[in-house]
């Protein structure tokens, strides 16, 4: 483990607050709050050796429970996908090369390529790459971001699905990224929102130790910038207020000290809510609405795998709804 930085990797603010100093699993690991941008990391990071490790063999296990997705996992990430693909058709409708990276069980891969994109994965843990090329044919390498041998100005479409998260330094891998894109490239970027996640669960099961930075919208729009990133016209209306971003290069710009203070000052309070309660207060809905919610997703996704039975069953039909909505 190393110490934390000189500064915040943000806002360059030396104070900061402790929020939590467990993590969701009970085990002990300090997490702290910049107090000049809002900002949440572990502390200390990991090193580069310690989480090329860990997530070559341990993090679907300790996140997931297993090294290969389960069938109902395949199901629920086929269906929430295809929902993003659409939802955002335009953008995906450019094709050309793309790259996800920390592809995963290949979910969006497998959709692209079903679209026509040139698509490639890259995955660190073994398990979900070799998931990835043996059941799905994904052509995915079993790497990391430093590993991977991507060149600049190589693709049309990047993409980090709940992968910024886990980088030791989120800004440099954003500038590195923005590099990676050819001339109109898009970067898209998705992580956990940190506040909603507060609200929504149980007090003190948020953090976790792969989960170095905790983003929520101000903070990750804020570091893009700051990677000379920017949202895309055609979509800032529809990612307004979420930490789901379709970004393109611009010249870096410096974050907004006061807008960070505010945002600082909002996630300290909602991190003091959190530990204050008993039960979890969604946004929206009640806590008994949302969990009777989430029994009747998963008795539908007993039955779909029920009858699909197969991972590559469930990526074939998928694909095949995809298409017909597309067309329509």
């Amino acid at each position: 483990m190393t110490g934390h930085e000189a500064g915040c990797i943000l806002c360059g603010g030396m104070t900061y607050e402790v929020v939590s100093e467990r993590d969701r699993h009970g085990a002990p690991l300090c997490t702290r709050l910049c107090a000049g941008c809002g900002l949440i990391r572990n502390d200390p990071v990991p090193t580069a050796d310690e989480l090329d490790a860990f997530y070559a063999s341990a993090y679907r296990e300790s996140y997931k429970g297993a090294s290969t997705p389960r069938l109902r996992q395949v199901l629920r990430n086929f269906d929430r996908t295809r929902q993003h693909i659409l939802a955002f058709r335009d953008i995906y409708g450019r094709k050309g090369r793309w790259l996800d990276l920390g592809s995963g069980s290949g979910e969006f891969l497998f959709l692209a390529r079903s679209m026509g994109a040139e698509a490639e994965g890259i995955e660190p843990h073994a398990g979900y790459s070799a998931y990835s090329r043996q059941t799905l044919g994904l052509p995915v390498r079993s790497a990391t971001l430093d590993s991977g041998g991507c060149a600049p100005r190589s693709f049309d479409l990047i993409r980090l699905s709940h992968v910024l998260e886990h980088m030791r330094d989120p800004l440099q891998t954003l500038r590195r990224l923005r590099d990676m894109l050819r001339p109109c490239g898009v970067l898209y970027v998705e992580v956990p929102d940190i506040a909603e996640e507060a609200r929504n669960r149980l007090r003190g099961r948020l953090f976790h130790y792969g989960h170095i930075n905790n983003f929520d919208p101000t903070t990750l729009r804020a570091l893009a910038g700051k990677a000379g990133l920017a949202e895309l016209a055609a979509t800032r209306q529809r990612a307004a207020g979420t930490t789901g971003l379709f970004l393109e290069a611009v010249p870096d710009l410096v974050p907004d000290a006061a807008d960070l203070a505010r945002n600082a000052a909002l996630m300290r309070r909602i991190m003091a809510d959190h530990a204050a309660a008993l039960l979890p207060k969604p946004p929206k809905g009640t806590v008994v609405g949302r969990f009777a919610g989430r029994v009747s997703d998963r008795l539908r996704e007993v039955v779909a795998a029920a009858r699909l039975r197969r991972p590559r069953c469930i990526a074939d039909e998928s694909a095949r709804q995809l298409r017909l909505a597309l067309a329509r």
